[in-house]
Parts: C-alpha cells; structure tokens; sequence
C-alpha cells in the first residue's frame, strides 16, 4: 500500500512542480539546430533521404517547441495541448524517417494522394475538370498512405530497441487526441461541470506544464537520434529528453485528481485517512497465516469507502477488477514485508528505531 500511494505521489509531484532549466535548453536548441541545419537540403530531389526530412522534422519541433511553450505562457491551454501534440506527431514522423528506408518515397507518393483534395477548388471554379487534375497528379507515381502514427511508432522501438516513444505515445499523444483534437465525447464531456451544469468554457484535463514538457521530451528524442545517426554526441539530448519525459503527467490521470478534490472535503480525507491507519495497524499485528479472509475483508472495505466517497459515474464491473488487482498486491507486499521483518535478527530493528 505504502509503495503504491509513493509512487502516485512521485509521479504527481514529478509533473506538477517546476522543473526550470533554461540554460541546458538554450543548449540542446543550439546543439539541435546545428544537427540539423548542418547540410544543405539537396538539389536534386533523388538525392533525398530519410535523414533529410528527419531533419527538417527536428526545425519544424524546434519551432513548435518555442509555440507550445509561449501558449503556455499567455494562458492558451487548449493551443499549448494541440501543439504540443503536433510536436509530438512530427517528432514520431523524424523518427520513422530514419528507420524506414523507403520513408523519402512514401512520403512524395502521400502528396500524391492528397493533391487531387487539395486542388479541388479548380474544378469547384469550373478553371479545370476534377478527372483532368487527377490524371495530370497521378501520372507522378501512385498514391499512397502513410502508416498510422502508432504503427511508424511501433516499428522505431521495434528497430531501435528502445521504448520511450511507445511510452510517450501512450502516455500524451492518445489521451492529447482524445480530449482536445478529436470531437469526442471526452472532449464534449469537458463542458459539463461537476454540478453537471453545462458551460461554454471547458474543463483542463491536464496540468498546466504537462504540453511545454511533452514537446521538450520530443526534442530530445529526435534530436538524440539524428545525432546518433551521424555520429555526434547524444549524451545532451539523451538526458534531456528522458529527464523531461518523466515529468509529463497523463490526462487521465489529472482528471481523476480534480474529480477528487472537488468531491472529496476535508473531513472526507481525514476519514479515509484514518481508515488507512486502521487497515495498516490491522495488517501489521496478524501474520500471513492468520484469518487470511479476514485480512483481505478489511482492505477491501477501505477501497469500497474510497469509491463510494469518490461517487465515480463508472459501472462497479469496471473497477471491481482494478480493486480485486490492488488488493491482491498489496496483500502480497505485507505479507513480503512480514518475512522480511521476521527474518531479521534479533535486535537489529531496536538498534535501527534508536
């Protein structure tokens, strides 16, 4: 139990408090602009490669780094997460750039696919007929679709062997397009209050920083690989991006955090607290062996108070899982903790407590 409420603790304080430091990111944005202006951009366009516009990627996220961080500045919540999601998109792309090596061609025949789209005003203008426009875009080479964010993101960890851009996917990209891109019904849900009152001005699900730290993880990410791949020092961006990326907290779990303080009063906390205190004194007198289903009642009504408190609109199929997995965990670290307190010699636990 002990392990579980520090690590929610950590996590939380991680992405709530300030983390200011400007002097390495004047330094990594100096080091990643010279990564990636380093060459010129090729004349001919059949000497293009991957790392060309993994590069380009990387000025593009310098930029919108810059963006997010300025939204975040004058108070523009909802365009610090969309940029920061866009950063993130392009950082995901960078990366596939580099790992694919018919990326460069994908990429064109994409346009492809997307021009007749985008010139369908000239046929609306009656200037050109729709057919005519196609015939005369198609004849460039077939169109094609690019893969799907999460697919390109599975195949750089799968290349690299690496997991951060999977976690940074999961973690703030999915939940990003859910509650401020897409017209879903998280997102419309944002405007509905807690009074169940319906309101013009949407709910925050994420912390005020989380945006500017997802695009600064996404800088040190693409920065790091372009550097690894021509032979540069990674160390800045590698340390960089990793130190920014664990400070980014999910969406979700903001919303569960604010649903919590304002449902829950002082002297719900101070009950539940209590009835913590209780449990754990409970579970601290009586051995693994000893009225095992006892023990487990006890723990279980100490998370059916916390629901209850909490009044989650959620059906009780849904968390009845997600208790029945807690339980049993943290059943099984006291029971740990026991035999480790058991097993240590007599006396040494007095001289530790003086």
């Amino acid at each position: 139990m002990t392990s579980i409420m520090l690590a929610i603790a950590r996590t939380v304080l991680r992405g709530v408090l300030p983390y200011p430091d400007p002097l390495r990111r004047v330094r990594v944005r100096r080091s990643a602009r010279d990564v990636a202006s380093r060459a010129l951009w090729p004349q001919n366009e059949a000497a293009v490669t991957g790392l060309d516009y993994a590069r380009l990627a990387l000025l593009r996220l310098l930029w919108l780094q810059q963006q997010t961080r300025r939204a975040v500045r004058t108070g523009q919540r909802e365009s610090a997460a969309l940029v920061a999601r866009t950063a993130m998109e392009t950082c995901i792309l960078g990366l596939w750039c580099l790992r694919d090596p018919d990326a460069v061609r994908k990429l064109r025949m994409s346009e492809v696919r997307a021009a007749p789209a985008m010139l369908t005003f000239l046929s609306i203008t009656g200037i050109l007929p729709q057919e005519l426009i196609k015939q005369a875009i198609y004849a460039l080479g077939e169109p094609e679709k690019l893969p799907d964010v999460r697919s390109m993101t599975s195949k750089i960890d799968a290349k690299t062997g690496a997991t951060l851009a999977i976690h940074l996917y999961d973690l703030a990209y999915r939940p990003a397009s859910q509650y401020f891109t897409h017209a879903t019904s998280s997102a419309l849900l944002r405007h509905v209050t807690t009074e169940r009152r319906r309101t013009i001005r949407p709910s925050n699900p994420w912390v005020r920083r989380a945006p500017v730290r997802l695009a600064d993880a996404c800088v040190g990410l693409l920065a790091g690989a372009i550097a690894n791949q021509v032979g540069a020092s990674t160390e800045l961006f590698a340390h960089y991006g990793e130190d920014h990326a664990r400070r980014v907290l999910p969406p979700l779990l903001v919303t569960i955090g604010k649903a919590m303080v304002t449902t829950l009063s002082f002297a719900d906390v101070l009950g539940l607290w209590r009835q913590a205190l209780e449990v754990k004194k409970h579970l601290s007198r009586s051995r693994p062996d000893e009225a095992p289903a006892e023990r487990e009642a006890c723990l279980r009504a100490l998370y059916d108070m916390v629901i209850t408190r909490l009044d989650l609109d959620v059906p009780s199929e849904a968390i009845q899982p997600i208790i029945d997995y807690i339980v049993v965990k943290v059943l099984v670290q006291w029971d740990a903790e026991f035999v480790s307190r058991s097993s240590t010699p007599s006396g040494v636990g007095d001289v530790a407590e003086a």
